[in-house]
């Protein structure tokens, strides 16, 4: 009679052999397979698809910035009719300048703040202006609709704005003086408190920004 434990055996060797060969195998597989997946979800929170390179800023910590004082001008034709403005007409007011998009979900959740502040300090010389970056005409019109945004925004598909105050994040808010000068960046949610606190700062010395 053959000895059955004999005969397994070399089976069972080669079995666990190959065993030992596919299970680190499929590990790596389903590994590869997560962190993909990983990528792809991360890829699709941060950057929506068509989106000129701009990350969701409310990913990090939102962070007040004192920026290089500088004049800047900012022109570009309106979401809601498509008249030409220029903030050259804002010379006088403080401006606050907000960067959105309709897909940007922290934009959404910062927008009752800019509403409430916009609408507080709107006889106290300041003015608020939206600008709506890398969307479409129809989406972002909704979005004013819904939300009720009670300031005009610039339309601005390519993003040819946002050099000349060095965006890289969305949602992103500036702060211009009387003169024109950019003096204060938040990068990431604007609540109602800090904007607030920004922009007393900035009139208690005249609306203007210490040189």
């Amino acid at each position: 009679m053959p000895n059955l434990l004999f005969d397994q055996e070399p089976r069972s060797r080669a079995g666990g052999g190959r065993l030992r060969v596919v299970v680190p195998g499929l590990v790596l597989v389903v590994l590869l397979g997560v962190l993909a997946g990983g990528v792809i979800a991360v890829r699709r929170s941060v950057v929506p698809a068509g989106v000129d390179g701009f990350t969701i800023a409310a990913a990090r910590q939102a962070a007040d910035v004192d920026v290089p004082r500088r004049v800047v001008d900012l022109e570009g034709r309106l979401l809601a009719d498509d008249r030409p403005w220029s903030s050259t007409a804002a010379r006088g007011s403080v401006l606050v300048v907000n960067f959105w998009a309709s897909w940007c979900a922290p934009c959404r959740a910062e927008q009752p703040d800019l509403t409430r502040v916009a609408r507080g300090y709107a006889t106290r010389g300041v003015a608020f202006l939206g600008v709506n970056v890398s969307d479409d005409r129809d989406s972002a019109r909704a979005y004013v609709r819904e939300l009720g945004v009670p300031y005009p925004s610039l339309f601005d598909p390519k993003a040819e704005t946002a050099p000349r105050l060095g965006l890289v994040g969305l949602p992103t808010t500036f702060v211009l003086d009387r003169d024109g000068m950019v003096g204060y960046q938040r990068t990431g949610r604007t609540t109602a408190a800090s904007l607030s606190a920004r922009l007393d700062g900035l009139l208690a010395q005249g609306g203007r920004w210490t040189r």
